[in-house]
């Protein structure tokens, strides 16, 4: 399917695929220990046992995993009402958000994009 060999010619796309697909599974893989640790969480929470720290579950969050600790914090109801923690994972899923928007108008819309550059042609498979 890809001739990948030493010494010959492969779509120039293809390093951006496979490390976009890298970081997909990384982002997926990150929101779904996130998630497992607000579950954990509250679990500890329901039958009082030691709780995991705010700052490590921050942290998840940060690090990439602020949709699995917002879908986690819904389904789960766990520190919906605990405050300053709700406004800082606020802030850390807009900040996700603007870095997302960001990088999506450098890759397509910026200066040095691939839709202003020309260079679109080279990316679409053909």
């Amino acid at each position: 399917m890809f001739n990948i060999a030493v010494g010959t010619s492969m779509s120039p796309a293809l390093p951006a695929l496979i490390l976009t697909g890298l970081v997909l599974v990384f982002w997926l893989a990150l929101n779904m220990v996130t998630y497992t640790y607000f579950h954990a969480d509250k679990e500890r929470a329901i039958h009082g046992e030691p709780r995991i720290s705010e700052r490590t579950l921050l942290f998840l969050a940060l690090a990439g995993g602020s949709l699995g600790a917002k879908f986690a914090q819904k389904r789960f109801y766990h520190k919906t009402q605990k405050q300053p923690f709700g406004r800082r994972l606020n802030a850390i899923v807009v900040l996700h958000l603007g870095l997302i928007s960001l990088g999506t108008y450098l890759a397509l819309l910026g200066p040095s994009g691939i839709w202003m550059s020309g260079n679109y042609q080279a990316a679409l498979p053909s």
